[in-house]
């Protein structure tokens, strides 16, 4: 079953939020007090986790700018308005338990108001039912025509006008009253009811203490007085395959401590997959006798300790000690999995600012455990204002959340502001710059991520470098081989001892990065820095492919393509032409020679430039393939474009 839609209407700071629609992962985008967690708790009422916590109380709930506590609050508009849809699963059992076909349409809606009613209107084919239990009891022929229609008014007259009454058309009668004595669609109502995934909603309120007195905790539960964080705290007990009955009563510490150990391990696992901050962190969960020195109520009894413990400084702490991000992390992952084991897959999940403690990496970490752990099995809706928690890859899921004000000039001059409340729509480019500030900002970050690099980065000196790469590769598609790996993204970084520091700076990004450099003198010592800081085999010179102890990306297309390529680039006639033999005392690099033949030119002519020639062979299409030696300049980039693509996973 899928949430499609929700609006919400009289509740707190909203009037109406429109109707909005909701994906596997939805979040909503907007400042502080724009009614993003109104939103959340609005729609929590509908069917939370906590039963105390569904009723919709006017005088907290309902917008006190309308509230009167003398008139009832209408029926209508309710507050939260929820459409959605059965999915396969949902519809083959409801039609094992009703009959095939009792579903007329997929879509329904799921209300509540103010009277703390549910209403779920579904649209049923009651003749479906009566199908099925006629087929059930197995009736003939003559029973099902002298039973009428397939509904219960039919079925009744049908019974009653009949001369002589059988035995199975009366069960027929008594069973079908039996089973639907309001109606066939309370019924089906009650049963589809009942599939609506559970609400979890979880904030920054809801975190793990570190420590824990067991016997405060069982008067507080006695009293029906537990507080949010007691209920994370019974969450780590359920992960134990304990409760806090057998805690208070156990008589053997061995047994439980090994199930703690067996726990420990398991969150230490799940955290750690995701937290990268800092992975020399282990979890320890102890459950010790009081110290008679400590603290009420930690001073008599049973006490449960969360403890961390650092590998690389050799100590631990209490979880209290810990940064808030990390508890906040912790806790979330702790409380989620026993909820998980309470109500399985059928979950929507809830999370109001979720990590607004922690750092933008630690973010980045809890978006992917959202989009790799819950996105395939839960519907999740989460707030923020924080770019780092928006999705650039399924920006279109992000919802503006504003608390809007119309303002009116009146005749006077008067400017008249109109108080419309909070408003969600799915127009990420919303008018006011503070609600699309986050959503800028993670456009510009993505946006200059994907101009400069890519999962799968590709370093070269100079554009020179990325223009004939990109065009021998389409040279090399056009002729049936393989062309450079489209997951390539070539980036420029303008000279070789660039090529450590852009490593550095990407490293958090966990990019796959290799380079291209050329070889001259003196460069030996940046080569191995730059050689360092890539994987094995990621830095590849270009001497291996020219057969010179000297090259740039211009020898591996060899003098003949490039000498004729720079000719043609610049026009040069007659004497002006760069020889077609290489002069004695020449250097060996075929673009210091061209360089240096430019310098000895008439004033009349350009200064030579490495990207000119590159430019025209990539915009003269294929004109390039005419010039001579294109055949083994095609061979040897063949080579270094093959080499390349073996780097890839």
């Amino acid at each position: 079953m899928r949430l499609l839609s929700v609006r919400i209407q009289d509740f707190r700071c909203i009037e109406d939020s429109t109707e909005f629609p909701i994906t596997d992962v939805t979040c909503l985008v907007g400042k502080n007090e724009s009614g993003k967690t109104a939103l959340l708790k609005a729609l929590y009422k509908l069917k939370p986790d906590v039963e105390s916590k569904a009723q919709l109380e006017p005088a907290t709930d309902y917008p006190k700018r309308k509230w009167r506590p003398e008139q009832p609050i209408p029926a209508n508009p309710p507050a939260v308005t929820t459409t959605w849809r059965l999915d396969a699963a949902d519809v083959t059992a409801l039609e094992k338990q009703f009959g095939v076909g009792i579903i007329a349409d997929q879509t329904f809606t799921l209300t509540k108001g103010y009277d703390n009613q549910v209403r779920l209107a579904v649209k049923t084919d009651d003749g479906a039912a009566v199908k099925h239990l006629i087929g059930e009891l197995k009736l003939s022929e003559e029973e099902k025509a002298i039973s009428g229609g397939f509904d219960l008014k039919s079925i009744q007259k049908a019974v009653e006008e009949a001369k002589e009454i059988g035995a199975s058309q009366q069960k027929l009668l008594t069973t079908f009253k039996q089973r639907y004595p309001n109606d066939v669609n309370v019924a089906v109502i009650t049963a589809v009811y009942e599939r609506v995934p559970t609400f979890l909603y979880f904030d920054n309120y809801l975190t793990l203490p570190g420590i824990v007195s067991v016997d405060a905790l069982t008067n507080r539960k006695a009293q029906n007085q537990m507080t949010d964080q007691d209920r994370v705290f019974l969450a780590v007990l359920a992960l134990a395959g304990t409760s806090l009955d057998k805690v208070h009563g156990s008589g053997t510490y061995e047994e439980f401590n090994s199930k703690l150990r067996a726990v420990s391990n398991q969150v230490t696992d799940q955290i750690f997959r995701y937290w990268s901050q800092n992975k020399h962190l282990d979890v320890d969960m102890r459950l010790d006798a009081a110290r008679t020195g400590d603290k009420p109520p930690f001073n008599s009894g049973w006490i449960f300790r969360t403890r961390i413990d650092n590998r690389r400084h050799r100590a631990d702490t209490s979880f209290d000690e810990r940064s808030s991000g990390f508890v906040w992390f912790f806790s979330f992952l702790v409380w989620f999995n026993q909820l998980k084991q309470t109500y399985g897959n059928n979950l929507i999940i809830l999370l109001d600012e979720p990590g607004l403690s922690l750092h933008a990496r630690a973010q980045n970490d809890l978006l992917r455990y959202i989009n790799e752990q819950l996105r395939p099995y839960y519907q999740v809706i989460y707030t923020t204002h924080s770019p780092f928690m928006i999705d650039a890859d399924n920006l279109l899921s992000a919802r503006t959340v504003e608390d809007v004000v119309k303002k009116e000039k009146q005749k006077d001059g008067e400017i008249v502001e109109h108080l419309l409340g909070t408003k969600v729509s799915t127009d990420v480019l919303s008018t006011d710059p503070d609600t699309v500030s986050p959503l800028q900002r993670v456009l510009d970050y993505e946006i200059t991520q994907t101009l400069f690099v890519g999962k799968h980065t590709l370093l070269v000196e100079g554009s020179s470098d990325l223009l004939y790469l990109k065009w021998f590769s389409r040279q090399l598609e056009k002729a049936g081989k393989p062309g450079l790996d489209y997951r390539w993204v070539i980036c420029s970084v303008r000279g070789i001892d660039r090529i450590p520091g852009f490593v550095s700076l990407f490293r958090g990004n966990n990019l796959h990065i290799a380079a291209v450099v050329d070889v001259q003198a003196g460069h030996k010592q940046k080569i191995e820095h730059a050689r360092k800081s890539l994987e094995d085999k990621h830095l590849l010179t270009l001497d291996n492919y020219t057969g010179q102890t000297e090259a740039d990306i211009e020898d591996v297309l060899g003098r003949d393509f490039y000498v004729a390529l720079v000719n043609e680039t610049y026009d040069l006639r007659a004497k002006e032409q760069v020889p077609a033999t290489k002069p004695a005392g020449a250097p060996e690099r075929v673009a210091k020679e061209v360089q240096a033949h430019f310098a000895i030119l008439t004033p009349r002519h350009p200064e030579f430039s490495h990207e000119q020639p590159a430019e025209r062979l990539f915009q003269g299409g294929d004109e390039g393939t005419k010039l001579p030696g294109f055949k083994d300049a095609l061979e040897r980039m063949e080579k270094l474009i093959g080499d390349l693509n073996a780097l890839m996973p």
